[in-house]
């Protein structure tokens, strides 16, 4: 689900060769997701990538997540988030971890420290909702990498926790 007319275009045409096993909408996510789950399959991959340009996201975030765990709680969900020191921002991972029965697993990736007038984007982050096996490793290998090549100073770091039930 993309809003956007000129951003869903481009994911339509990246994702031509991909057949039915993506689909690519111009329509709000928040409300379509529900209509969707669960799959006939009973396999999916949820990713949510919100501008959070209006703080009501992050509520939304929530909602909608709370609502497809219900309908489909073995689907594996990715939600991107922004670190930044908006309130709402610091508190969304620890909203995310409330609503996870099962294994979930959060990785970010500061990538300078945040600005003194608290404005601005200093990094970001992914939830993941039932991660795929091996997912934790592959970060724990890659991340200090992605510290390296695109930190801007000395307080780029990352953080990576996981819960296996």
């Amino acid at each position: 689900f993309e809003l956007h007319s000129t951003e869903s275009k481009l994911l339509r045409e990246h994702f031509a060769d991909a057949g039915r096993r993506v689909s690519v909408r111009a329509a709000d996510g928040f409300g379509g997701l529900k209509a969707l789950l669960p799959p006939p399959s009973r396999r999916a991959l949820v990713l949510m990538d919100p501008s959070y340009e209006d703080k009501e996201d992050y509520g939304r975030v929530v909602a909608a997540l709370r609502d497809a765990l219900k309908r489909f709680a073995t689907g594996v969900y990715a939600v991107w988030y922004p670190q930044a020191q908006r309130q709402e921002a610091q508190d969304l991972p620890g909203q995310l971890k409330q609503l996870a029965e099962r294994d979930w697993l959060q990785v970010s990736l500061a990538v300078k420290a945040p600005e003194p007038g608290g404005l601005g984007l200093h990094g970001s982050g992914m939830f993941v909702f039932n991660p795929p096996w091996h997912l934790e490793a592959a970060l724990q290998e890659a991340m200090p990498a992605l510290v390296r090549f695109l930190g801007q100073d000395r307080k780029a770091t990352f953080k990576l926790q996981f819960r296996q039930t």
